[in-house]
């Protein structure tokens, strides 16, 4: 038993994305019986191939990495959209008052100001940024999650505002951690302040205690590494070589550095209100495109509100690039529980179907801005693909 117990803790690397890539096979298999149709039956082959593959050992990291991305966002587009009439999604978003983009666009560019002008006071400890290179490098990091696996915008930002500016790299991508932190703070006391406003549901109490769970324990993780440093320095120095050791305690004094904004109280202030200013602005870009849709029921106000926490925690599963999927799915799970709360719950194909396109369109009105003006600032910092896969490795 021991050595069995061994032997997974040694593999557990490999076994775990496969078996999610197995689940992921059953999973299709199951749609495939239920809903008889061969795009499930082709979807089910696919990844019981891969996760074959991947227990046989003989498939590249990178591959078992993006095979799992897809297939994660895969399942939830499934779970939305699998049991709907597409052609009924197209009539709906066709028959949306597209003119309402146009106020929920102007609120997305003053969040991404006011996200900008936050990140500039989290740089302050690493050193003074202007706002034009703050705001290019931001963009780059944001329009990058849109379109690169994993999340990797965020390396390629701080890789960027390090490149341009010439301050660290490292102490850059530690204002992005802090930044990342804040921001789930922030969606926890708004999910906190609907619930005490009445919107509750036992769903939403079981996301925001996972969600409290984690991003507390991540605060508490900064604040230990700040309070103890020495600690984890002299560690280094004991287990690993010279060498490497002083590499090690360089960049762990990099990423001190970009911390130092927890410890000064001017500077926590500033990031606190700014957080609170960048994030009111996302629920009034959501509520102008639901505006659009006419689902037979009015509108309410919370549940733009709501879909900002819902959607931060859901886009924290790694997925696909620009959260498809994971986006759809978390949209539509709040839309569905919004409209319960007020007595309309979706019944109707027609109604699940206007839903579903909602949401379609809440995604592209935030992906579309913010990877435009992220392949605008790509250009105007004059970078290429070697600077993302630099910024990747970074």
């Amino acid at each position: 038993m021991q050595s069995l117990f061994e032997w997974l803790k040694k593999n557990a690397a490999q076994l775990t994305p496969m078996l999610i890539l197995a689940l992921l096979a059953v999973f299709f298999v199951y749609r495939a019986v239920s809903l008889g149709d061969g795009v499930h039956i082709s979807m089910a082959v696919f990844f019981g191939v891969i996760a074959l593959l991947a227990a046989a050992n003989r498939l590249p990291a990178n591959w078992r990495t993006n095979a799992l991305n897809v297939g994660v966002s895969l399942f939830f587009l499934d779970l939305v959209f699998a049991q709907l009439n597409l052609r009924e999604v197209g009539t709906a978003l066709a028959a949306a008052r597209w003119w309402w983009m146009v106020p929920s666009v102007a609120a997305l560019m003053v969040h991404l100001l006011f996200r900008i002008w936050r990140w500039q006071w989290l740089l302050k400890p690493v050193g003074e940024i202007p706002f034009a290179p703050a705001f290019r490098a931001g963009m780059i990091g944001i329009g990058g999650n849109m379109v690169l696996p994993a999340r990797a915008g965020e390396f390629l930002r701080a890789y960027v505002i390090g490149r341009s500016t010439g301050i660290s790299k490292t102490g850059a991508f530690a204002t992005v951690v802090v930044e990342r932190i804040f921001d789930g703070l922030t969606m926890l006391l708004i999910l906190v302040g609907l619930v005490l406003f009445g919107v509750s549901d036992a769903q939403l109490q079981k996301i925001g205690m996972v969600g409290a769970a984690f991003y507390l324990l991540a605060l508490a993780g900064i604040v230990f590494f700040l309070t103890r440093r020495h600690w984890f320095e002299a560690l280094v120095g004991r287990l690993l070589p010279a060498v490497l050791a002083e590499k090690v305690l360089t960049l762990m004094a990099a990423f001190a550095g970009g911390l130092e904004s927890l410890r000064d109280g001017k500077q926590l202030f500033m990031v606190t209100i700014l957080s609170l200013a960048t994030w009111a602005f996302i629920p009034l870009s959501f509520y102008p495109v639901l505006l659009a849709f006419d689902f037979h029921a009015p509108v309410p106000f919370f549940a733009a509100v709501l879909l900002l926490p819902m959607l931060a925690f859901g886009l924290t599963i790694p997925g696909a690039p620009g959260g498809v999927g994971l986006f759809e799915g978390a949209g539509y799970l709040t839309l569905a529980i919004s409209f319960q709360l007020i007595g309309a719950p979706l019944v109707t194909d027609e109604q699940k179907a206007v839903v579903a396109a909602a949401v379609v369109l809440v995604h592209i009105s935030q992906a579309l801005p913010e990877a435009l003006l992220g392949l605008w600032a790509f250009f105007a910092e004059g970078l290429t693909a070697g600077d993302i896969q630099a910024g990747r490795r970074m």
